[in-house]
């Protein structure tokens, strides 16, 4: 199962770095060398005592390191434009921000995530990045995206040997929060344009749950349908926690994987198994997106999702393959998510479905049917629904129970087989209460009174079943190595520990030679350590380079698939080559996309001997073809060696693969105006403004916030008004100028427009670098800092 080893070897590299430190490049050569060693023996036979190697044992280290420098990559890269910088400090900041979660309600506080956009040291507003958690004062209400200014102090978040906030709130890309803060609310909206809705309809569901229900049925509707368990009294979510049935009341993998089940139970049989399968799954996501899509939900709905896919498939090896791809692929977007407990929660509940659900069903029907000779049929189905399903999840998480919350709750096999046949019940029937009830309330408060019972059943007997004497044990701290132990001994049971034993003697040999392999990485490391310099390109991330190139234009984008942008080219042909030739990789000659911005002659005239060296295989072209001797050449060259030209129009979008785009917001017979955009990060360079065009755009207006803009004219102050800085707000602005330029450009009153806001000139930083993993942006230059 190759799947499966690759998942976690990939997996396995990044808990290994999150022991040991290196840099990325150091990782990265690691994974090259044993990648040529891979190419070297891959068609030779190894035998390592009378054990043969697999091929695939050459390559799972390349994916382990690969773990390693991915990780290592991801860390968070903390200086003065990221909020975390000014953590610790002994006196106030102010902080400008957007709500990027809503607000998480608790009894005397409430906490709010914010996106930040500027922090105040006293000096001014600078623009940073990054999210805070915020504590503040109970019984004012906010919504999400909501823009707000807090003062206070920011702090590193705590950690002890029991727990570690800081490790908690990093999973959720969170290093800084205020215990104490004062809020005010400034006008304008930060949120995403399609979660706002989204948001706000949750907010009115939850309105309307508590309008309809009553508590403590209300709040057990709220964490069900909506994830939102804050409502309900410490004691009674005790209570959940002592029988094993805390899974309900927030939206699990462990929930979802159940209930996805009982869904398809129910779909089957109104349908066929693959088509009520389907609707079983159109079901979960549909559930999932309407409270919110957030990370948790999502990894909870994959999660749920997967084990009714194991399920249909009914063969362990493919089911078990999945899941590797699916943690793998959850890694991938947040390598912090392994450390989550909701995470290895929903993966080994899932897993325990995977190894456990057949085997388990198939002998309570055969031992049924031993016991009667009759048509048990029903009998095996309520059985296996509500009891084995159970039972699989549960085998698989009590280790992980153990080992967060210090308790084995004995009682949970039998609280869980008495709720989970009426939880389809709780769920379709509240929800369906709480949806109509937003068209007409008293409809939805009719169809509340026949869901209530089913909440109301739920809650008296997970108490009924607390009161059970001895149904909780207690075990205070188990150490890390007893879990693994349990883990080793049911994964042995379960593969057939003969074949485990043997495969271990007969591994012995292929040990002693990886013990030699990795005394040979750890050289390779120490030799590593010493070297100074690390590539610059192929780091994965969204890059977008302004290049030295005199009072004109020339920005290299470069994606983490490969794809080479240029967007015009500036006067000197010998810069431009230069600087291409550094970046582009060392086997490519050649450029995905040549975007004319700008027909002026000085941002073009190096164009023409470049594209020789550097052939366009697409050109996107703006701007009035006579306008320039240089535009005139191009324009013949293209023709003649038949290379696609594309005229540039308003809205056109060029795709770059992983949701990146370069769209067209203005196009004139000077040029246009391009707007990059990856994740949340986006830059504005409106390199080709004609007459009218700033009044078009509404000065910035119907862009919105960008991330960088680049200065139009090298600093021409009729084409950078000030109207344009605020409707903005640029956390970088970047200005191409030449040094001593002729013209006197920048002007004077765009540099003072500008205080206050990051301004690089190349001028004196030469180039610089802009890169984006789609949530933060790093900036390097060339020169200074």
């Amino acid at each position: 199962m190759p799947l499966l080893w690759i998942s976690l070897s990939f997996i396995a590299g990044i808990a290994l770095a999150s022991v040991f430190s290196l840099p990325v490049w150091a990782w990265i050569l690691i994974s090259v060398v044993f990648f040529l060693l891979f190419l070297f023996l891959r068609n030779r036979t190894l035998q390592v005592a009378s054990f043969t190697l697999p091929p695939l044992t050459l390559i799972l280290p390349v994916f382990l390191f690969l773990g390693s420098a991915y990780y290592q990559f991801r860390q968070p890269n903390i200086n003065a434009f990221h909020i975390a910088f000014y953590n610790d400090r002994n006196y106030d900041l102010l902080i400008t921000g957007s709500l990027a979660e809503p607000p998480d309600y608790r009894d005397n506080y409430t906490n709010l995530k914010l996106k930040v956009e500027a922090v105040d040291t006293g000096s001014g507003d600078l623009p940073v990045s990054g999210f805070i958690l915020v504590r503040v004062p109970v019984n004012e209400e906010y919504e999400y995206g909501e823009r707000v200014r807090v003062r206070g102090q920011l702090k590193t978040p705590p950690e002890n040997e029991e727990f570690s906030y800081r490790d908690y709130l990093a999973r959720s890309n969170v290093y800084s929060y205020m215990t104490i803060a004062e809020v005010t609310r400034l006008p304008g909206n930060g949120g995403n344009i399609v979660f706002i809705p989204i948001y706000k309809l949750k907010a009115r569901l939850l309105e309307n749950t508590y309008r309809i229900f009553q508590d403590p049925e209300a709040s057990l509707f709220a964490g069900i349908l909506f994830g939102v368990d804050t409502g309900l009294p410490r004691r009674l979510q005790e209570v959940f926690k002592n029988t094993g049935t805390a899974h309900i009341i927030a939206i699990s993998g462990f929930n979802i994987a159940i209930i996805a089940g009982l869904f398809f139970s129910i779909f089957k049989n109104i349908f066929n198994d693959r088509l009520g399968a389907v609707i079983s799954v159109v079901m979960i996501f549909l559930y999932a997106f309407l409270v919110g899509g957030d990370a948790a939900v999502m990894r909870a709905a994959i999660m749920g999702s997967l084990s009714l896919f194991a399920r249909q498939i009914g063969r362990r090896n493919a089911g078990v393959n999945t899941l590797a791809a699916v943690a793998l692929l959850m890694a991938f977007l947040n390598p912090l998510v392994l450390w989550d407990v909701g995470f290895q929660l929903s993966f080994f509940a899932t897993l325990g479905l995977i190894l456990y659900a057949e085997p388990f069903s198939n002998y309570t029907a055969n031992l049924i049917s031993k016991i009667s000779k009759q048509d048990n049929s029903v009998i095996v189905k309520i059985l296996n629904e509500n009891v084995i399903l159970t039972l699989a999840a549960q085998v698989m998480t009590i280790p992980i129970m153990m080992y967060y919350f210090n308790r084995i709750s004995l009682i949970s096999f039998i609280a869980n087989p008495f709720i989970l046949p009426v939880q389809p019940a709780v769920m379709i029937l509240g929800g369906l209460a709480v949806f109509v009830s937003l068209i007409f309330l008293p409809l939805g408060q009719f169809l509340a009174w026949i869901a209530w019972p089913f909440a109301g059943y739920t809650i008296r007997v997970v108490e009924f079943f607390d009161k059970i004497p001895n149904g909780v044990i207690v075990l205070g701290d188990v150490p890390l190595w007893f879990i693994f132990a349990i883990y080793i001994t049911l994964l042995a049971v379960t593969l057939n520990w003969s074949t485990i034993q043997n495969w271990f003697k007969s591994a012995a040999g292929s040990l002693r030679a990886a013990a030699w392999t990795l005394a040979l990485a750890a050289a390779f490391i120490c030799m590593l350590l010493v070297w100074t310099a690390s590539a610059k390109s192929g780091d994965g991330r969204f890059h977008v380079t302004f290049l030295e190139v005199g009072s004109a234009n020339a920005v290299l984008i470069q994606t983490p698939e490969g794809r080479n942008i240029l967007v015009n080219g500036g006067a000197s042909a010998s810069e431009l080559s230069d600087e291409l030739g550094r970046r582009l990789p060392f086997f490519s000659r050649t450029l995905d996309w040549l975007i004319i911005a700008s027909t002026e002659e000085d941002q073009l005239s190096a164009l023409p001997r470049i594209v020789e060296r550097y052939v366009p295989e697409n050109v996107l072209w703006s701007g009035n073809v006579q306008a320039s001797f240089s535009a005139q050449l191009l324009d013949k060259y293209f023709a003649e060696q038949g290379i696609p030209v594309s005229r540039a129009e308003a809205g056109q979008r060029l795709e770059l693969g992983s949701g990146a785009f370069i769209e067209v917001q203005a196009a004139g017979p000077r040029g246009s105006v391009l707007l990059i955009q990856d994740g949340n990060f986006s830059a504005l360079l409106p390199i080709g403004l004609s007459e009218g065009t700033l009044e078009s755009l509404e000065f910035g207006n119907v862009i919105g916030k960008v991330d960088v803009l680049l200065l139009a004219d090298s600093g021409y102050a009729p084409s950078n008004p000030t109207d344009i800085f605020e409707n903005l707000n640029p956390q970088l602005v970047i200005l191409s100028v030449a040094a001593g330029d002729p013209d006197g450009l920048p002007s004077q009153d765009v540099l003072d427009a500008l205080d206050g806001y990051s301004l690089l000139r190349t001028d004196r930083s030469g180039w610089i670098d802009v890169s984006t993993d789609g949530f933060e942006m790093r900036v390097a230059v060339e020169r200074g800092e």
